[in-house]
């Protein structure tokens, strides 16, 4: 009996999953399996958007202009859901695979469900990162000459310059969001693809 027909029978059968455990393919599979990977990395992207997101909170305390609360105020926002759909993502991804479903569709479920958690982060990103880029300008606009963000933004040069700045760090942004991406889970969803391909053959 192969692997994929042990594990379809195991639920509710201990001598069915005691031989599927016993198996050295199966070992060999579990470790080979990138999930708890995943959890771990989709921990760590949690506890860097909990420290980011503080730092915005703090510069609440120390720039008193109501346009730099407004772009902090939607950045803020834009985190805080991340960690939030990233924590039901966690939660919802088990370390190791299960009896609830066959193999394949337990990889199926996870490996689509992460696709989808980044692909929805990449829709929103369009609309943030624009936002975030023209928050991050005035900031250091305003900082740096002392003036009101009236007096330094509301001129055409300002604002040419600003225009310019969007255009420039929209792309970089994005695909730098994208390597990150890659580099994080990429190799992890690649791994689940393969073995999806393998018990689909």
């Amino acid at each position: 009996m192969d692997i994929e027909n042990i594990w379809q029978q195991s639920s509710g059968s201990d001598d069915s999953l005691n031989s599927l455990i016993q198996q050295d393919n199966f070992a060999s599979l579990q470790s080979r399996l990138p999930l708890s990977k995943l959890k771990k990395n989709l921990l760590m992207s949690m506890i860097w958007a909990l420290i980011i997101t503080a730092g915005y909170i703090i510069i609440f305390f120390y720039i008193h202009f109501w346009q730099i609360y407004l772009f902090l105020g939607v950045l803020v926002i834009f985190n805080s859901w991340i960690m939030f759909e990233s924590w039901r993502l966690y939660k919802a991804t088990p370390s190791l695979i299960t009896t609830s479903n066959s193999l394949k569709d337990e990889l199926i479920i996870n490996y689509t469900s992460l696709q989808r958690w980044w692909s929805l982060q990449l829709k929103v990103c369009l609309v943030v990162y624009p936002i975030a880029t023209a928050g991050g300008f005035i900031i250091g606009g305003v900082l740096s000459s002392g003036k009101s963000v009236e007096d330094f933004l509301y001129n055409p040069r300002m604002l040419g310059i600003l225009g310019i700045t969007i255009l420039i760090f929209m792309p970089l942004s994005f695909y730098a969001a994208k390597w990150v991406f890659n580099h994080a889970y990429g190799k992890h969803l690649k791994k689940m693809k393969i073995l999806i391909d393998e018990l689909s053959n």
